[in-house]
Parts: structure tokens; C-alpha cells; sequence
């Protein structure tokens, strides 16, 4: 029985906010995969992971990758119009995510500290197959970057048979949305290509402004996938033009244009019945131009990563063991950090005991060598009920732009963090509940003091997050309920005050409904208040409603109509900046 048929039988529904990403409440089979690393059996029924099929994604209404994020209280996505979308996944700092794309990360290079920033902008939702959120430290198996969370993305590759599919949205603000997707493939090979585009007139995104224009934003990604069973090889390309106000709300025609392409190759190859090998060589190339009319020339910034993988089953239990090299380059300078990683995991199964340990060793051209580990467990109670326990450490380099911005070089030192997480979960006839307690401490955080141009960081002490949380997945009378609720108090120093847009308690409730052709689902976010800005301010707390529905004209075509913030509520997420009201889109989707 391979682990969807596990996921299955457990009755697990479209979408899910548990706190596991499999409800398998008895002991799991170990085999081998040549997916990614996420996809082994013990180490996602351990972990806190939520995992989201194409249908799953399709489900929440969503018009972009950020519109399905923001609908995942853990991940406390943060996208105020006109500014850097954020994510304080569990309260943890927006640099603390790592975020990849068929294995390769999309975090920026060149960002202030390493954050994913506007490469969450390069991702088009119709394009993906399977998100993976892994909640709680990840460097063992992912290295840096790992401290708070991964969010793992799988792109479609080529359909059985001759596909295509072209889809359209058009709304309020002038917002046009157009996807375009064709596939073919057998067991010989597949070739994939898809186009997507998003544009946007936008609203006035600071309340300083006295001009009251709008600010725009215009996205475009590109990707081609070709390969076969054991080879494949893509090249993506993707740029992001949004329109902001200058300081003060200024207007003077300020634009941030990022460019970014990115060159895949994959080779797996199945050794014997135990060993399994794979090898990822990845290239991205980016760069970020601002000002008026984007005539500030940034930097350019180059990552070049290779990894090898070798699956091996042992008895019953399987030993992952892997080599990385990641180089992250400023062309214009030149400067360039270098890791080179060893990594093994272990997981095994005992009756109802399962186990799974790791560590990596991380060597860094800048920072010396450094090892993480992780130990985690899952013990059937009885009573459908199962208990899972981690313990893990992290590691974090600084960026370049961290270690050499404008002319000064700072004296930093790398970031560690250590990370507790305790989950219960329990199955019903109708349903399942999750509960999940965690706790982080980093050390030696990364802070920027300001002074431009010659910027200045420090280590800032230690950063500690706590919290909880819940889930609720059912299915009522025909009626898909998800209830996901995170409450998580972040400290600096043991400062008893919250850190900036961050807020306390996050809550999501939906609820789907299938009709005959009709399917609809109404979304609830609920935030609590938050505090940002200079000088410190109080952000009120909102609630959102976001009503969706589709109706399939016939097994090719389908209508939707989507309306975000239903309510019209005038709501804050950055101090200084405006937020959508009432939005609404109409959109054709066509399959042949």
C-alpha cells in the first residue's frame, strides 16, 4: 500500500489544515520514492506538514500562489499593496522561510536578509501539482534558510496523452489574469509549457500620497519542462514590475522591475530493489532594478546549486544520505558565499513506534563548519489517536547583502535556532482534530539598524517564538468544514512587546459545497492586532470574507466568480498602507 492510499484510508479530505500531512494513525511502511525529500513516508507523518494537491489549491478559489497562502493561518503571509510580500511562518521572521521550487530554492539572494520576498510573484498557480508545508526547523534535510519552515513546491510535469488548458479572469481594478498550460507526454518522455500572466491597476498603496494615483502591478512567468522517466530539464523565466510610492508617499514614478530565470536538470535512476539516487544541478540568475521609472540599477545575483541524493532501503528502514554545494554570487561586486553540506536522515519503523534522526554538516567558505541535527517520533496511543514529537536545530548564514551592503562589511555572525514541536491528532468518523504546541529560540538574529546607503546590521541576541496550534477538518452533510487557528507570542530579548506584523492569533475557517455543477466555498480569516512603523503603532485586528463559486458548463468548460472581502472592510496590514476593498473577477477556464 503506497502512502496516498494510506492518506485515504484515513479518510483524509480535499483540504487540509491538520496538523500532519498524513492522518495514518498505525505504523508506516518504509519503501523507496524518487520524489523529493519531503515525500518520505515517516518524516511527514512526524513533522507538522500540511501537503495540498492541484485540486486541493483549485478548491480555496484562489487567483494567485499568494491568494492560497494567505488562506494558511501558520504561514502568516504578510502582501500590503505596493510593498514585499512577507512570510512570519509561526511568528518566526520573514528571512526564516525557505521556500523551494522542484527542490531548488526561490529565496532571494539579493534581498536585505534572505527572505523569499518577490520571488513568491514567480510562482504560477496553475502550474503547480503539490505544496508541501513543513512547519518547525528544516535545516537537517534542506540547510540554510530552514529555521521557521519549507514550503516545498512541485510543478506538473507532462500529461499522459495530448493536454491543454487556457484560462482567463478579468475584474475590478482593472485586473486581468490569463494561464495557458499544454502537455504531452507517455512513458517514453513528456513535454510541458506553460504562460501566465497577472496585471493589475492597483489602488493608491500609501495613505502619505497626496498625488492619489494608483500603483500597478504587472507579473509574467514563463516554463518549460521536458524529460522522461530517469532525466528532466526545465528553464523558467519570470519578471515583476510593482509601482510604489516614494518616501512619505511621494510620487515620482517609483517602480521595483525584478527579473529572475532559473535552469533545472534532474537525472534519478532506480540502482537496485534497495538503492534509489537522484541528482538536481540548478542556476538562477536575478536582478532588481528600483527608483523612478526603475533607473536605479541594482545588483546582480547569481546561485548555482548541485545535489545528490541517494535513497536506501535497509530491512525496514530507510537511510537518506546526501551531498549539497550551493554558491550565491554578487556579480556586480564580484562576491560570493559558498556551502558545502553532507547530510544523512534515518527513519525506521517499531510496531507502533515510528522513528526518524538526522544531521547535517555544514561547511562555509565564510563561517566556518557548523552541524545541525533532528530527532522526531510517532507513537499510536490507541483510540485513534497518535502523539508526534521533533527536536531539531538550525542554521543561517548572512546574506551578501547582510555581510557587505553599500561600502561597510559587518563583523556577523552566523544564526542558529533550536525548535520543539508536540502533536496530537485524532481521527472520527467525521473528521479529524490536530493540536500542536511549539517552541523556538534563535540566537545571534540578524538586524538592520538603517542608514542608507551605507546600511548597517548587527546580531540583535535571541528571538524566541511559542505557541499553538489547532485543527478542525470535517465533512458535514455534504459540507467540506476546515477550521485552522495559530496563536504564537514572538519576543526579542525577552521583550514583552510583540514583534512588527506579527500578529498573536491567526483563524481560517471554510467551508465548501458541491452542488451538481456547482461548487462553492466561503472563506473566514480572522487576525488579531498587530504592531508596525516608525514609531511603533498599533495596528487594529480585521476580519475578511471571501465567497467563490464555479459551475461546469460541460467536462471541458467551467465559469467562476470570485469576490474577495466581501464585507468592504477598510483594513490595515502595514502602517501607512491601503488595502484592497471589495474585488471581484470573473473567469473562463477551458480544458481540450
Amino acid at each position: 500500500m503506497n502512502i496516498k492510499q494510506l492518506s485515504l484510508a484515513a479518510g483524509v479530505s480535499a483540504l487540509t489544515f491538520a496538523t500532519t500531512v498524513h492522518a495514518v494513525l498505525g505504523p508506516i511502511p518504509i519503501y523507496l520514492n524518487a520524489e523529493y525529500r519531503t515525500d518520505h513516508p515517516l518524516i511527514g507523518s512526524i513533522s507538522s506538514t500540511l501537503t495540498f494537491s492541484a485540486e486541493d489549491i483549485k478548491a480555496t478559489g484562489a487567483n494567485t500562489f499568494l491568494d492560497f497562502l494567505a488562506t494558511i493561518p501558520s504561514v502568516a503571509l504578510s502582501n500590503s499593496q505596493g510593498n514585499v510580500p512577507a512570510i512570519f511562518m509561526r511568528g518566526g521572521n520573514s528571512d526564516h522561510t525557505l521556500v523551494l521550487v522542484d527542490g531548488v530554492s526561490v529565496n532571494s539572494v539579493g534581498s536585505l536578509n534572505g527572505a523569499v520576498e518577490h520571488g513568491l510573484t514567480t510562482i504560477a498557480l496553475n502550474d503547480i501539482e503539490k505544496v508541501e508545508i513543513i512547519k518547525g526547523a528544516g535545516s537537517v534535510l534542506y540547510g540554510s534558510s530552514a529555521i521557521a519552515g519549507v514550503i516545498s513546491i512541485t510543478t506538473k510535469k507532462g500529461a499522459n496523452g495530448e493536454s491543454a488548458n487556457i484560462s482567463s479572469k478579468f475584474g475590478t481594478h482593472n485586473t486581468r489574469i490569463y494561464n495557458l498550460s499544454a502537455s504531452e507526454g507517455n512513458q517514453d518522455g513528456f513535454a510541458r509549457f506553460t504562460h501566465n500572466q497577472y496585471s493589475t491597476d492597483g489602488i493608491n498603496a500609501q495613505t502619505g500620497d497626496t498625488a492619489n494615483e494608483k500603483d500597478g502591478i504587472s507579473t509574467q512567468t514563463t516554463q518549460i519542462k521536458i524529460g522522461n522517466q530517469h532525466f528532466d530539464a526545465s528553464y523558467l523565466e519570470s519578471s515583476n514590475k510593482t509601482e510604489y510610492d516614494g518616501w512619505k508617499g511621494l510620487n515620482s514614478g517609483e517602480l521595483a522591475d525584478i527579473k529572475l530565470n532559473k535552469i533545472t536538470l534532474n537525472a534519478h535512476q532506480k540502482i537496485n530493489d534497495t538503492w534509489n539516487t537522484r541528482l538536481t544541478l540548478s542556476q538562477i540568475n536575478s536582478s532588481s532594478n528600483s527608483g523612478p521609472n526603475a533607473t536605479k540599477i541594482g545588483n546582480k545575483y547569481k546561485r548555482t546549486s548541485g545535489i545528490w541524493l541517494n535513497d536506501i532501503k535497509l530491512g525496514n528502514s530507510l537511510l537518506t544520505v546526501g551531498l549539497s554545494k550551493v554558491d550565491d554570487t554578487n556579480t556586480s561586486r564580484p562576491l560570493t558565499h559558498s556551502s558545502q553540506d553532507l547530510f544523512t536522515n534515518w527513519q525506521k519503523n517499531f510496531g507502533n513506534l515510528d522513528i526518524n534522526t538526522g544531521f547535517r554538516y555544514i561547511k562555509h567558505n565564510k563561517f566556518g563548519s557548523h552541524t545541525v541535527y533532528d530527532l522526531g517520533f510517532g507513537q499510536l496511543l490507541g483510540a485513534n489517536i497518535r502523539l508526534t514529537a521533533n527536536y531539531n536545530t538550525a542554521f543561517q548564514a548572512p546574506m551578501l547583502k547582510e555581510e557587505n551592503p553599500g561600502t561597510q562589511t559587518n563583523n556577523l555572525k552566523p544564526e542558529t535556532a533550536k525548535n520543539i514541536n508536540i502533536g496530537l491528532h485524532k481521527i472520527h468518523s467525521w473528521g479529524k482534530v490536530g493540536l500542536s504546541l511549539f517552541n523556538s529560540k534563535e540566537k545571534n538574529v540578524i538586524k538592520y539598524t538603517g542608514g542608507y546607503p551605507n546600511s548597517t546590521y548587527i546580531n540583535d541576541g535571541e528571538y524566541s517564538t511559542k505557541g499553538v496550534e489547532l485543527s478542525i477538518n470535517a465533512n458535514l452533510a455534504g459540507y467540506t468544514i476546515e477550521l485552522g487557528h495559530t496563536y504564537a507570542k514572538s519576543s526579542v530579548n525577552n521583550s514583552a512587546k510583540q514583534p512588527a506584523k506579527r500578529p498573536k492569533n491567526i483563524s481560517n475557517l471554510s467551508v465548501n459545497k458541491r452542488y451538481g455543477k456547482f461548487n462553492s466555498i466561503l472563506q473566514i480569516t480572522r487576525k488579531s492586532s498587530s504592531l508596525d512603523g516608525f514609531p511603533i503603532t498599533t495596528l487594529p485586528g480585521y476580519t475578511l470574507v471571501n465567497v467563490s463559486t464555479d459551475f461546469a458548463l460541460n467536462k471541458q468548460t467551467k465559469i467562476s466568480v470570485n469576490i474577495d472581502n466581501l464585507l468592504n472592510k477598510n483594513y490595515t496590514i502595514a502602517k501607512g498602507y491601503n488595502q484592497l476593498g471589495r474585488t471581484l473577477k470573473v473567469g473562463l477556464d477551458y480544458s481540450f
